[in-house]
C-alpha cells in the first residue's frame, strides 16, 4: 500500500496538537485499501514524501490506532456474546412458558409468547452466525494491518 504525501501534517488529525492521532482521511484510505486486499497476503505500507518524516512519531500513531481498534473490536465482541446469551435465555424461557401454559391461556396470547421466544432464539443465532463472524474478520484485518511493515521513502 503506497501513501503519497506532500506534508507530514497530512498524516495526523489537525485537532490533535500532539500529532498522536492519524488523520481521518488516512484512516479511510487505509481501510479502503485493506477491504479490497486479500486477508491472507501481507501488505506493507510505504509512506512516500518529498520531506523527511518523523518515522517514530508516525509508527507510534499508527500502532496506537491499531491497538485502539483492537480494543474497540474486543469490546464489541464481548457485548455481542452477552447479547447472544441473553437473547437465547429469553427465547428458551418464553418457549418453556408457552409450553407450560398451553391449556391455561388464550391461544392468541400463547402464540404471541411462542413467537417472541422463537424470535429471540433466532436473533441470538443471527448474531452468532453473522455479526460474530463480521467482528472476527474485522479483527483479523486490524491484526494484519498492525503486523504490516511501515517503510518511508523520500523523493
Amino acid at each position: 500500500m503506497k501513501i503519497k504525501i506532500d506534508n507530514e501534517n497530512e498524516l495526523y488529525n489537525s485537532f490533535d496538537k500532539f500529532d498522536e492521532t492519524l488523520s481521518e482521511d488516512l484512516i479511510s484510505y487505509i481501510n479502503n485499501k485493506e477491504e479490497i486486499a486479500s486477508i491472507k497476503e501481507k501488505e506493507d505500507i510505504e509512506i512516500i514524501s518529498l520531506v523527511k518524516i518523523d518515522e517514530n512519531k508516525f509508527k507510534n500513531a499508527f500502532y496506537k490506532y491499531c491497538n485502539e481498534q483492537l480494543i474497540l473490536i474486543n469490546r464489541k465482541q464481548k457485548i455481542n456474546r452477552t447479547k447472544q446469551i441473553w437473547l437465547l435465555i429469553i427465547g428458551i424461557l418464553f418457549i418453556i412458558f408457552s409450553i407450560t401454559l398451553t391449556d391455561r391461556i388464550n391461544v392468541i396470547i400463547l402464540e404471541i409468547i411462542s413467537t417472541i421466544g422463537s424470535f429471540s432464539i433466532w436473533e441470538s443465532a443471527n448474531s452468532w452466525l453473522l455479526q460474530s463472524k463480521t467482528l472476527k474478520f474485522s479483527k483479523l484485518r486490524i491484526v494484519k494491518l498492525k503486523n504490516s511493515e511501515v517503510r518511508f521513502i523520500n523523493n
